[in-house]
């Protein structure tokens, strides 16, 4: 394992050895045997402590125990550090850790600006034996917190001056700290716009393999829809009855650009897709996450494919814990109308965003063919998030009011 040594005070300890040594042959030559001794005594003592903050630190190795952990806000982990020593013993040193601040010491009440933590503990282990170094962390705001620094600071024994050594390897280790999860406080209806699996009251389709009953049979019923054994005992032409059902698959597109710089609107915009996230894995319905910021390959912009189930959730929350604010953007009305082109567009659309002329002229537009919700919670308080695109009425699959 490479480290960096910047190593302080040795100048001194160099002059000190030449004038002791000077000293001490003077003190012998004049036959000052108690004043020799004393010299010989400060130039060993030199020297042993050269020697010694020459070789200190070499053969050190560190190991992090996990290369990645997933906390919640206010969720708790250990960050565990295995640290193997060479044959040099190092005592009295400072072991000083730099993390980014998504994460924080358990115990560090006080305000940071800075962005990183500087975590400052006690270090000292023997020749050949391994100390293991527990540091409990707390997360505190949704991200990704590396550890961008290593440094370890061992004083001399005698005087002013030290060693230090910083890591010079790369550090693996990252905390992913999840949104907070927040109830979506209304229902999702399924859309009616196309046939699926989810069961609906008044649907357009229907499903043939789940039959629910009979009923008399009118001349605009098809040939193949007669129940024969049911007109048989009824004798009276019966037509089978099947099961309505429609398409519920989700597009949840987020929209990372701030309205006038608005305070925390990005980070309320992102727990209001992890709301609906949440929703949607709680009842099986499949889903997909658009975002625009910007990503190399044929999508300019970053995407999950739709799925389902708590994989999605997962996948979702990993996403959405390493994208940041500070990332590059793309227009919000080019990605719409790049997902438009594409025409894989499922039937019901969540656009998590604030409203403007161009937003509401797409969402207008896309509300002829699809559900379109428009959630402008980033906006205001209250309802005004609950701001479907689509007028009442007896096929809308917006949200039903409270």
């Amino acid at each position: 394992m490479n480290w960096i040594r910047y190593e302080h005070g040795f100048k001194s300890i160099h002059q000190g050895m030449a004038f002791t040594f000077i000293f001490f042959i003077w003190s012998f030559i004049y036959l000052q045997t108690w004043l020799a001794a004393s010299f010989g005594a400060v130039f060993a003592m030199l020297a042993f402590q050269n020697v010694y903050f020459s070789k200190v630190g070499k053969g050190l190795i560190v190991n992090f125990k996990a290369k990645q952990k997933r906390i919640l806000i206010d969720g708790e982990e250990e960050l565990i550090m295995e640290f193997d020593n060479g044959i040099v013993p190092i005592w009295n040193g400072t072991l000083t850790l730099s993390i980014e601040d998504p994460v924080a010491p358990s115990t560090d009440n006080r305000k940071h600006y800075s962005g990183v933590y500087d975590l400052s503990v006690p270090f000292a282990v023997g020749s050949n034996k391994k100390v293991e170094i527990r540091i409990p962390l707390e997360g505190k705001k949704r991200g990704m917190s590396r550890v961008t620094r290593l440094i370890l600071e061992v004083p001399h024994l005698f005087g002013d001056g030290s060693v230090n050594m910083e890591l010079e390897d790369p550090i693996s280790y990252q905390s992913l700290v999840y949104p907070r999860v927040t109830a979506l406080g209304r229902e999702l209806d399924s859309s009616p716009f196309k046939p699926g699996e989810v069961e609906q009251k008044t649907s357009l389709f229907t499903d043939a393999l789940q039959m629910i009953g009979t009923r008399d049979y009118v001349p605009t019923d098809r040939f193949d829809q007669i129940h024969w054994t049911a007109s048989a005992k009824m004798q009276k032409l019966q037509t089978k009855e099947f099961l309505p059902v429609s398409s519920q698959s989700v597009a949840l597109i987020l929209n990372t650009i701030e309205k006038d710089r608005g305070y925390m609107d990005f980070e309320t915009k992102v727990e209001r897709l992890v709301s609906y996230a949440d929703y949607c894995m709680k009842h099986n319905i499949p889903y997909s996450v658009s975002i625009n910021l910007r990503t190399f390959g044929a999508t300019p912009y970053l995407q999950l494919p739709s799925g389902q189930g708590k994989v999605q959730f997962q996948k979702t929350m990993v996403m959405l814990a390493k994208i940041s604010e500070k990332n590059a953007k793309m227009r919000y009305e080019d990605m719409l109308l790049n997902m438009e082109s594409t025409g894989q567009l499922p039937q019901t659309i969540v656009l998590i965003s604030h409203e403007n002329d161009k937003i509401r002229a797409v969402a207008q537009k896309w509300s002829r063919q699809y559900a379109v919700i428009m959630d402008t919670v980033s906006e205001g308080s209250g309802n005004e998030w609950d701001n479907p695109v689509l007028k009442k009425t007896g096929t809308d699959s917006a949200f039903p009011s409270a």
